[in-house]
């Protein structure tokens, strides 16, 4: 247990380096397709395909019918209509998969709180249908010490080279976890384009600055120092330069300048960092964002209130993550204009989001046959749609999703190739520790720093003796 959970940290520390991942060849492409029938699949005729042959039998593969479920914590239980082109012909091209190989791929969710319970007792009690489970931190690494993963690493016809493949993910627990996946972005920062009119910025002032190599810790302060105001001079402040989550705002605080909770020393072992100078100036930035800057809460206003706050005006920035601005996020239904740019970091020019890509995994208990069926299937199901193997073909299904196409072109390019991952998230009971630093902040207090960490230092440090016996 000791020994994967040091591959696994490793693993997450290599994020920061991946850059933007291109799509790999469809599997039409890998079967040895003509150039016509390619040009065809293209245009929407699947028809001419060669199909990909099982290895053991030489004949097309044949699944027999099985549906493999894969559970998240956010589809819901109905597949949602395509909402452009992109997804329309993503539609038809794995229907035409399903069709041809015998097979139904589909993608359900229950809810976040319960989902670490609902996939340990599915991979503990067994049942006789066929699930792929999508984790997180919350699950790997126990789930791995109880040995509820199979392994995936020797499914025979499975390119595992494929440039498809999120190699972060499937270096994590290597063998077990896995995606067909880019690296996906998380923190950001949202603006409300009408208050930064009305108070004399260019409306696209954030989109600038990141451009310009300009987007610091030190330019967000300033804008929101100047948008955090009295508008009609009555004494009190009705207009506020952010609306944010506390850990929403710690975490990129850290990993934008450098630091972290938790560090890896030459030895492979978890070490507290907290003599790192970098730790407490980060701690004091956010701090400072909170005090200085924060809407307050409403007397009886429910903990997610600043979400509603910016939804309605009431402050220029909202800091949380990417997925707020996806099809079926809040912001869709926000009545101000609005864009979106990257966590600064305290350097100008560096411009990042944090990673914590989600894992797959195949629960152990099934024989190695359906193992086998499960993970081609999936294979399969997540290869590029052919015409989309373009590296810029990923923006299609997300300028739907935005006001501007900057939001795309620039911002969500940026969080592509500057992802960072933070080591605390795969670490039982450390991710949760972001928020008890914070909360006090948040709550209104101003508890200095070392007080905050010195608080929680024996009990993290007893998770890590833990770990690294």
């Amino acid at each position: 247990m000791k020994k994967i959970a040091i591959v696994a940290a490793s693993a997450v520390l290599a994020l920061a380096l991946t850059g933007c991942n291109k799509a790999g060849g469809s599997s039409a492409k890998k079967g040895g397709s003509s150039k016509a029938a390619l040009e065809a699949a293209a245009n929407g005729d699947y028809s001419k395909l060669k199909v990909q042959k099982d290895p053991a039998t030489k004949k097309a593969y044949d699944f027999g019918g099985l549906e493999v479920v894969i559970f998240d914590w956010w589809s819901g239980t109905e597949t949602p209509a395509p909402a452009n082109k992109a997804q329309e012909d993503q539609l038809a091209y794995r229907t035409y998969l399903e069709e041809t190989y015998n097979f139904k791929c589909v993608q359900r969710g229950d809810g976040w709180s319960e989902h670490p319970t609902e996939v340990a007792n599915y991979c503990i009690t067994g049942a006789d249908d066929a699930r792929i489970f999508i984790i997180d931190g919350r699950s790997a690494i126990p789930g791995y010490t109880q040995g509820l993963w199979a392994d995936v690493s020797k499914v025979p016809g499975i390119d595992w080279t494929d440039k498809k493949w999120n190699k972060a993910v499937n270096n994590v627990i290597p063998g077990y976890t896995f995606a067909a996946s880019d690296p996906e972005p998380r923190a950001c920062i949202y603006f409300n384009k009408r208050i930064l009119k009305e108070n004399g910025y260019d409306p696209d002032e954030p989109y600038n600055l990141q451009r310009d190599g300009k987007w610091s810790w030190a330019t967000f302060e300033e804008m929101l120092a100047n948008l955090t105001k009295d508008t009609d001079n009555d004494g009190v402040i009705d207009q506020y330069g952010l609306a944010g989550f506390n850990s929403e705002t710690l975490i990129p605080a850290l990993l934008g300048n450098g630091t972290s909770l938790v560090k890896v020393d030459s030895n492979g072992k978890y070490q507290l960092n907290f003599d790192d100078p970098k730790l407490i100036e980060s701690l004091n930035f956010a701090r400072d964002l909170f005090s200085k800057y924060q809407i307050p809460q409403g007397e009886g206003a429910n903990w997610d209130y600043f979400k509603s706050d910016f939804m309605n005006g009431k402050a220029a920035f909202y800091d949380n993550q990417q997925y707020d601005s996806n099809a079926n996020g809040m912001l869709q239904d926000m009545k101000d204009d609005w864009g979106m740019v990257c966590w600064p970091s305290k350097e100008p020019g560096k411009s990042f989001t944090t990673n914590t890509d989600n894992m797959n995994v195949i629960p152990a208990f099934y024989s190695q046959d359906k193992v086998n069926k499960i993970m081609k299937i999936y294979d399969l199901w997540t290869d590029p749609v052919p015409g989309y193997d373009d590296p810029e073909a990923w923006k299609e299904s997300y300028y739907t999703n935005f006001r501007d196409a900057r939001a795309v072109d620039e911002t969500m390019q940026m969080m592509r190739d500057n992802n960072i991952g933070f080591i605390e998230w795969l670490l039982p009971n450390f991710n949760n520790n972001y928020s008890r630093i914070s909360w006090d902040w948040y709550a209104g207090t101003q508890v200095a720093p070392q007080q905050s960490l010195e608080g929680i230092k024996n009990e993290l440090q007893s998770y890590l003796d833990d770990i690294n016996k």
